[in-house]
């Protein structure tokens, strides 16, 4: 892949700095070789194998077959050609030899790797953590300074002087690895040098992880060498209170969340403002926990003596301190007078939906009476809840705890009972949630509402139907009493609380809600508790229409139960009947036999004539019961695609015979969701969505029984969709069964069909993403299966620019460039590619933009000469022009290429050059914001 380069690349521009001085002639101060030999600069074996292994890790190519060869002179020269630009034709060549052969000297392999780490291009292993890569990269630069003495002052001068965008860009990286090992030395020789400290640099920390932070916020997280890296980056003029976020989060708010006292103490005295978030940080902080509490009362006073005169009520300053009980700092605001009314932030009760309350409500959910009686006084005030999170008030929150002190607390304050009532859950409902005698009937004595207002159906359980169905005698004897509705109809499951009380299957519950009136039943029981209370239903004329409306759920419940006495008396009533049922039902009577391995009721309902369903056959296939299966398929017609997915899935070829003898018909979607298949070690397969036997086969099947299932089908004239059989040929390529591959292509598909690949599905590929899609062709390009993509463009006419619809959708071309393969891309180029097949709407983008992304400069070369559009507009949700893409992750040398190409910054293009220009600031791109800037002219 030869293309022309321009010199005025940053790549081509530095190379002029790793040449050696000329003999006989004044050494170039700009030389970063001129104190080097010449001679015996041959690199070690070791060396050349970690820098081709690099090279390798940056384009994802699949792993070759023979591993010997994936370090070889043709392949290194590859990956050369895709990343790096050449002076002159050839030189990738000689230099791929060197390096693969071992005969590689100094200069090529500085200028191999400052090439990578100037266009930050590093592993796109998917596996490997961020602090993995950070960590090796950070020793592989420290290393090249170490050996080739280039972390002494001039040479750091010599790369900061020359304003040129690779030098820059490799001084970042220089800069960012010394910080993140606390290398001191080269750290001060930077910044003496010139660098600047108010930059973003990419760092992992204990508590964010991976983020963006400045060196000082960084250094204030740091333990051992905090105090020497803060002095020495303010020293060297580093902004104390510099942050990217306009919230507050400064060097001091992340040394007073680390808990770090020397960096908080020092940016103290260094003159670091205390933000309003540092002040609500210092709340963490108990005086158990720290040497020097009153240096935390400081930051809490000096905040409060700059804004406590404001008017503005801001009670979510507070809300860490309440949360972690911190009385002292609690009543340090409380003792200035801080204004506290109004909204906290959101809180999530029982993982339910988005609430809030006040801090007071806080307060109720640290269950301490302490920190209550200390905000006894804060409401509300002015605030109103948003539609997206409504409003607790502080006594629903007691409620829901089960707080009885607390409540009666809150009672005897003047909280409003009525308001509390009236929120989405009434007070009682809540505390018989928490089983709480005591709580109700303290709420009953304050007049909490016992019911909510009549209605024909009620939407949510009563707080006498929650007592029923948690079986709680007490609470259901207090709610009678205080005359609770017992007739109430309602839209959840059960119905009524009679019927609840059924399930439940308590005699003296049943009773005692029949002597006080309950009469309606209803159709909604998913189980009767036992057999006296069937036979409670039998004598009062219930169980006919319940069996009616219900009866094989009923029995298949009791099954399930092991009720035994019970299950024989719902089959002598004939419960497995299915009485004029308009609903499939979830779990037939045989199918739950069959899964508690109760042979007998087994046996029996096959002798009732139980209806023979998909499922009870599956679960005979799954128990391996041989014995059992040939009864079962005696009295069995129709459909069983899940049963002979399982007899695949279990390589079972005598289950498959007897399913083929009983002309089992094997069309339709298996209903893998149903059956729990963790004994066959396929935990996963619940969450399956794969639609046809033709697809369990094509994932899971040896070649012989997929040919076995190809040829039942075919005996049996039970012939494929085309639809199914693109979403097999789409797993068998991504499983690379080449002989299933060639079989499926001799049938009639649709490839333009495409399947998901869940987290159910175990691919080799680890490049394949959870919950992408595909087509058989982009499944080709994405397993960079080069003859199978030749295969399916000649052979089948697959449409070479097909998509699909949804988020992160790609084209083959875009799939290819992605990866780097340029066998591919070439072969789906030669075969009519379009190079600016659009973006997917959500995440999606053009091949160029892809290649800019990536940093592939000779893919995006090869495009361009090819007609690419430059300035094609991003995907309309998350995505990135070329220009956009380059500067995000710091691909200097594309940047600079797009630019020269014609890149547009200016009229209609001006907001996408802005944007490109914070992106890569960002991200700490600042010699590629620079480069921006430039072509810009005027900023």
């Amino acid at each position: 892949m030869y293309v022309s380069w321009s010199s005025s690349l940053p790549w081509l521009r530095f190379m002029s700095m790793l040449e050696y001085p000329k003999e006989h002639e004044a050494s170039s101060s700009s030389s970063l070789l001129e104190d080097l030999p010449r001679d015996g600069n041959k690199m070690t074996k070791v060396s050349n194998f970690e820098l081709l292994k690099r090279l390798s890790s940056v384009v994802p190519w699949t792993t070759l077959q023979h591993p010997s060869n994936i370090y070889s002179g043709s392949r290194t020269s590859a990956v050369l050609h895709i990343l790096m630009p050449e002076i002159e034709h050839g030189q990738h060549d000689i230099l791929a030899t060197a390096l693969s052969t071992s005969h590689s000297g100094l200069r090529d392999h500085l200028s191999v790797v400052l090439y990578l780490i100037s266009n930050n291009l590093t592993s796109e292993d998917p596996e490997e953590f961020i602090e993995e890569k950070l960590e090796r990269d950070d020793k592989l630069i420290l290393k090249i300074l170490k050996d080739t003495g280039w972390d002494d002052l001039k040479h750091l001068k010599i790369l900061l002087s020359t304003h040129e965008p690779t030098a820059e860009s490799i001084t970042e990286q220089v800069f960012a690895s010394a910080l993140r090992t606390s290398n001191v030395k080269v750290l001060e020789n930077m910044l003496r040098s010139g660098m600047s400290p108010n930059r973003l640099v990419q760092v992992v920390v204990e508590e964010e992880g991976a983020c963006f932070l400045t060196p000082l916020q960084f250094a204030a997280c740091e333990e051992a060498e905090s105090v020497r890296l803060i002095n020495l980056l303010i020293n060297y003029g580093a902004d104390v209170d510099f942050s990217i976020k306009e919230d507050g989060e400064t060097a001091l708010w992340h040394a007073i969340c680390t808990k770090n006292e020397p960096a908080v103490r020092e940016l103290l005295l260094r003159g670091a403002t205390v933000t309003r978030n540092c002040a609500s940080a210092a709340g963490y902080w108990k005086p158990e926990e720290t040497q020097d509490f009153a240096l935390f009362e400081d930051i809490i006073n000096i905040y409060l003596d700059q804004h406590l005169d404001t008017e503005r009520e801001d009670p979510e300053i507070l809300e860490q301190a309440v949360m972690q009980q911190n009385v002292p700092v609690i009543e340090a605001f409380l003792a200035r007078g801080a204004r506290l009314n109004g909204l906290t932030g959101k809180i999530y009760l029982n993982g339910r939906d988005p609430l809030q309350s006040t801090l007071l409500g806080d307060a109720v959910r640290t269950q301490n009476i302490d920190i209550v009686q200390l905000l006894s006084h804060v409401s509300i005030g002015t605030d109103r809840p948003s539609r997206q999170a409504p409003y607790m008030s502080p006594l629903a929150l007691a409620a829901a705890y089960g707080l009885t002190d607390i409540t009666e607390f809150l009672l005897a304050s003047g909280a409003d009972i009525r308001a509390a009532d009236n929120e989405k859950m009434t007070l009682l409902e809540r505390a018989v949630e928490k089983d709480n005698p005591a709580l109700c009937q303290i709420l009953i004595r304050h007049g909490a509402k016992v019911d909510r207002e009549p209605r024909e159906l009620q939407r949510v359980p009563s707080a006498l139907l929650i007592a029923v169905q948690q079986n709680l005698m007490d609470i259901v004897d207090l709610l009678i009493n205080s005359n609770a509705r017992l007739n109430d109809i309602f839209d959840v499951d059960p119905g009524t609380i009679l019927a609840a009380a059924v399930e439940v299957g308590d005699e003296a519950m049943i009773n005692k809600l029949v002597n006080a009136g309950a009469r309606l039943m209803g159709l909604k029981m998913k189980k009767i508790g036992n057999l006296q209370t069937g036979t409670f239903l039998q004598n009062n004329g219930f169980l006919p229409s319940l069996l009616d409306s219900s009866g094989p759920e009923l029995l298949a419940a009791a099954i399930s139960a092991q009720d035994d006495a019970l299950a024989w008396f719902l089959l002598q009533n004939n419960a497995h009947k299915e009485r004029n049922r308009t609903s499939v039902l979830e779990e037939t009577p045989l199918w739950a036999a069959l899964k508690m391995d109760n042979l007998g009721f087994v046996l029996a309902l096959l002798e009732s004539g139980a209806r023979v369903t998909d499922d009870a056959l599956t679960e005979t296939i799954i128990k391996d019961n041989f014995q059992l299966l040939p009864m079962l398929l005696a009295g069995f017609t129709g459909s069983a695609p899940t049963a002979v997915s399982a007899a695949v899935l279990k390589s079972s070829m005598i289950d498959l015979e007897l399913l083929r003898k009983a002309n089992v018909d094997m069309r339709g979607a298996p209903q893998m969701s149903h059956h729990k298949w963790g004994t066959m070690g396929m935990y996963n397969l619940q969450h399956c969505r794969l639609e046809s036997v033709l697809e369990i086969a094509a994932w899971k099947a040896e070649y012989p029984m997929f040919k076995y299932i190809l040829e039942w089908a075919s005996s049996a004239q039970m012939k494929w969709t085309p639809k199914s059989v693109a979403r097999a040929l789409t797993l068998a390529i991504f499983k690379q069964k080449h002989d299933h591959i060639a079989e499926l292509m001799r049938l009639d598909s649709d490839l333009n069909c495409d399947i998901t690949r869940d987290y159910s599905l175990s691919f080799a590929s680890r490049a394949v993403g959870c919950f992408d899609t595909y087509t058989p062709l982009q499944a080709a390009v994405k397993t960079q299966q080069a003859s199978v993509v030749r295969d399916l463009l000649v052979l089948k006419g697959a449409d070479i620019n097909y998509s699909g619809e949804g988020q992160l959708r790609r084209t083959p071309l875009q799939h290819a460039v992605e990866l780097g393969n340029m066998e591919i891309i070439n072969l789906l180029l030669e075969h009519g590619a379009d190079v600016n097949a659009p973006a997917a709407y959500d995440g999606g983008a053009t091949a160029l933009q892809i290649a800019a992304i990536q940093g592939y400069i000779g893919i995006a070369r090869k495009l361009l000469d090819l007609g690419a559009d430059i300035n094609q507009g991003p995907a309309c949700e998350n995505g990135r022009t070329a220009l956009m893409g380059a500067a995000e992750h710091g691909r200097i040398d594309m940047l600079h290429m797009l630019l020269d190409e014609g890149a547009l910054v200016v009229g209609e293009y001006e907001e996408e050059y802005y944007e490109a220009v914070e992106l890569a600031e960002g991200q700490g791109h600042y010699a590629a914001a620079r480069l921006l800037k430039s072509f810009k002219g005027n900023d």
